[in-house]
This record gives structure tokens, C-alpha cells and sequence, in this order.
């Protein structure tokens, strides 16, 4: 699958749903809910809990989108220091 440019704004870890996020070793193939690239069985990436769901689920993501979801964490977080 090639990769695509996510559609929509950076989503940030503070506030909504969201629990904290851990690094997983892929077990099958999946895909990035971001950018929907493969993410090949054996390799590390990111799973973020949806919390309050009826299931336990998990976004995966890969390293490139979770880095931009920690730059616009911080940039949250420096939001609210300023005020």
C-alpha cells in the first residue's frame, strides 16, 4: 500500500479518550490509522488506547505520525503554560 498524506488536523494526547501510549512489536499486518502505510509483522510501533469504548481497542501507529502527535502535544502543552 502506498503511503498516504493524513487527511484532518494532528491529533494531540491531552484530553478526549485517550490512555497512555505504549510501544508494541506487530504480530501480523496492520496498518497505520493515520497514514494507513503497512506495518510489517516483527517491526515496533505505537499503540494509543481508546478508553470509555464498549471494547478495548488500540490505534497503531507508525513512528513518523507519532512523532508528529507528540510535536503537537507539545505545542498544546506550551499553550497552556502561556496562559
Amino acid at each position: 500500500m502506498t503511503k498516504k498524506i493524513p487527511k484532518g488536523p494532528v491529533p494531540s494526547l491531552i484530553g478526549g479518550k485517550n490512555g497512555r501510549p505504549k510501544r508494541v512489536p506487530v504480530k501480523k499486518l496492520s496498518h497505520c490509522y493515520r497514514c494507513h502505510d503497512d506495518l510489517i509483522a516483527g517491526s515496533p510501533c505505537v499503540e494509543i488506547p481508546q478508553l470509555g469504548t464498549g471494547f478495548a481497542s488500540g490505534r497503531r501507529v507508525c513512528e513518523a505520525c507519532y512523532q508528529a502527535i507528540l510535536v503537537k502535544t507539545s505545542e498544546d502543552l506550551s499553550a497552556l503554560h502561556a496562559l
